[in-house]
């Protein structure tokens, strides 16, 4: 099943530039649905297409990019061994690009010499098997791809009016009565449970299962798994050691992680390679620590310090459900319907994070320190973005009862700096005392 996507709309945009010198690049994790759209669009958009996916081509694909001298009988090479020839303004794919380098390195010359459009789709785009000896082609544009986000979610499943209903309501703070929060609380929950990944929200679709939805949720799991143990034995990292650690880590008060300087230096090297390894891996998002909280966050990063969150809600519901003696369908059915009273803050904030970078952004969160009779507390925001020319601090809670001291003692932190602040939880909107009290379906908004 194909699912209305948000990224069509920048495909469109790249394909009607009135200066189209670039290829298109869609960087994302496995099984997102970067394929699928690709090929949509193609069907959509151009009179014909081929799309080469080099996770299959064999070696003799592959070979005929290492010289390109001769284009005219590079072309005909390489429509002999597709099966089917194309004309002038057709659309070519490169499925997979990172299995293949020199198809990368080759997108230089294939845009100026203009025949065709191309677009390139791949996962761990900086892997250094990916990126050593060959030249990084400028003529790219790169675009993330992530899962669903939950308006596109709520289009999967028919529903056209609920979020642009969501974004009115947010313009004009409007009121929602209680019954209807209710029922919002109640659509967004089953997001948190199915998460964004397309083949899994297909599947529960098909089958109204969540058991059944949750073999697939595993199989991904295991795939990125075992991606990732494949290149710590090639490199010596710990990737499969930290994602697997991630709802641990994420469920206790130990989810900040700070990388010691007084660790030896083949510690530290090993760290940094599996952090930025992971983190290109696209499954799961780092949000790092700015120790300066007003306009040019990034000036004030601590690449040392930082947060990880799953790329996926769902993946991380079944993460931390992993327990096989437990019953899923019923596990699940109540967490949708309300009836389990779990701690999902980091749910929440896995959720607020992936709609924020979906959205654009690239969150921070902060910590500060106030003495308070004779003693000294420490308060932490959990995202920090900029907007409009200000800083937004959003906190994210996920109880029913819950304190604002972070966002109240920033005023007294930082009497010279002005900020817009949002608490996201699971409570209706309103605006009390100049903070924006949002409710987790309405994150998307942002």
């Amino acid at each position: 099943m194909i699912f209305k996507r948000k990224i069509y709309r920048q495909l469109l945009e790249w394909k009607n530039s009135k200066i189209n010198n670039s290829a298109l690049l869609i960087e994302g994790a496995r099984r997102i649905g970067k394929s699928t759209i690709v090929e949509e669009f193609a069907k959509n958009e151009f009179d014909d297409y081929i799309m080469i996916d080099f996770m299959y081509e064999n070696d003799e694909m592959k070979n005929l990019f290492k010289d390109l001298k001769n284009l005219d009988l590079f072309f005909s090479n390489f429509f002999l061994l597709a099966g089917k020839t194309l004309k002038p303004g057709s659309l070519i794919i490169f499925d997979e690009i990172q299995r293949c380098p020199l198809a990368r390195q080759s997108i230089k010359k294939l845009v100026k010499d203009g025949r065709y459009y191309y677009i390139e789709t791949g996962s761990l785009l900086s892997i250094r098997d990916n990126t050593d000896n060959i030249t990084i082609p400028s003529e790219e544009r790169r675009i993330e791809m992530y899962p669903l986000d939950y308006e596109e979610f709520l289009w999967a499943f028919g529903d056209d009016s609920t979020a642009s209903l969501l974004r009115s309501i947010y313009s004009n703070n409007q009121n929602i009565s209680e019954d209807i929060h209710k029922e919002l609380m109640k659509k967004f929950r089953l997001y948190m449970v199915l998460g964004g990944m397309p083949k899994v929200i297909s599947i529960f679709q098909m089958t109204n299962s969540y058991m059944e939805a949750e073999k697939e949720k595993q199989d991904i799991l295991k795939l990125y798994k075992d991606d990732l143990l494949k290149h710590d034995r090639k490199y010596g990292t710990q990737c499969r050691t930290l994602y697997d650690n991630l709802s641990n880590e994420l469920m206790s008060q130990s989810s900040r992680y700070n990388i010691s300087k007084n660790s030896n230096n083949k510690r530290i090297k090993q760290l940094d390679d599996t952090i930025f390894d992971l983190d290109d891996s696209k499954i799961v998002k780092l949000c790092h620590h700015a120790s300066e909280p007003q306009y040019g966050l990034e000036l004030s990063k601590n690449i040392s310090k930082f947060k990880m969150y799953s790329c996926d809600a769902g993946l991380l519901v079944t993460s931390i459900y992993k327990d096989k003696s437990l019953n899923v369908e019923d596990i699940y059915k109540k967490l949708v319907f309300g009836k389990i009273n779990s701690n999902f803050g980091k749910i929440f904030e896995s959720i607020v994070s992936q709609a924020l970078v979906s959205n654009g952004y690239t969150p921070f969160y902060h910590t500060y320190t106030i003495e308070e009779e004779g003693k000294i507390k420490r308060y932490e925001i959990d995202f920090m973005v900029e907007s409009a020319g200000k800083v937004v601090a959003i906190e994210v809670k996920s109880g029913s009862n819950f304190t604002t001291s972070s966002l109240n003692n920033l005023k007294i932190k930082y009497p010279q700096l002005k900020f817009k602040k949002i608490v996201i939880s699971n409570k209706t909107l309103s605006i009390k005392d100049n903070v924006m009290y949002l409710p987790i379906y309405m994150t998307f908004v942002l």
